[in-house]
């Protein structure tokens, strides 16, 4: 991590482990074509990406109505998802974290499927149109940011609605593509509206 530690320092850090039953695991085996996927939004950048953005800050000043986007803590979606999954709502899921949406997604999926996605979908936020506007390329920013999705998840069509209402408006999900057969493993359709 460039530009965090410092010769002669360290970083300590620390986990959790925990136990799922065996019921409750999400087997991506189960993932079919035709499965919708669906975006969840961030509420900002979360935790990755930030030495890109320091990189930028060096030599931009950035708005002061955006300044506090940098430090906004990461949205954690554990009580909505676990209560999807009680309901048997969820066939896969993703958190949309370093990588970005075009390594995460495609872990979801058994090989022998593809994922699809519509770019033009996407629900981006102004800090990631700020960081954009910074001469990144389209894929840089998305293999690097979440670009407005904090997590995917990939579902049969037809629970859509029973899944949206397990958020508040400002998390409600949003179909963004779905699954298929297809030569490639990821294909990205159309481009974010920056």
């Amino acid at each position: 991590m460039p530009g965090i530690y410092a010769k002669d320092k360290f970083d300590l850090a620390g986990f959790s482990v925990g136990i799922v039953s065996k019921k409750k695991i999400l087997n991506k085996k189960n993932v079919k074509k035709n499965n919708l996927i669906l975006a969840i939004p961030s509420n900002g950048i979360h935790s990755n990406g930030y030495s890109l953005v320091r990189s930028i800050l060096k030599k931009n000043k950035i708005p002061s109505n955006l300044k506090k986007e940098l430090i906004r803590p990461t949205k954690i979606y554990t009580q909505e998802i676990l209560k999807l999954v009680n309901k048997n709502l969820i066939i896969s899921a993703s958190h949309i974290t370093g990588g970005g949406l075009v390594e995460n997604i495609t872990r979801s999926i058994p090989s022998n499927l593809s994922v699809n996605i519509d770019l033009s979908k996407i629900k981006t936020k102004k800090i990631f149109k700020w960081l954009k506007s910074k001469n990144i390329s389209d894929y840089e920013m998305l293999k690097t940011f979440n670009c407005g999705v904090g997590f995917c998840l990939i579902i049969e069509k037809k629970n859509i609605n029973k899944v949206k209402k397990y958020f508040s408006k400002e998390y409600e999900p949003y179909e963004i593509g779905c699954v298929s057969k297809n030569t490639k493993k990821l294909n990205l359709y159309n481009s974010i509206s920056w």
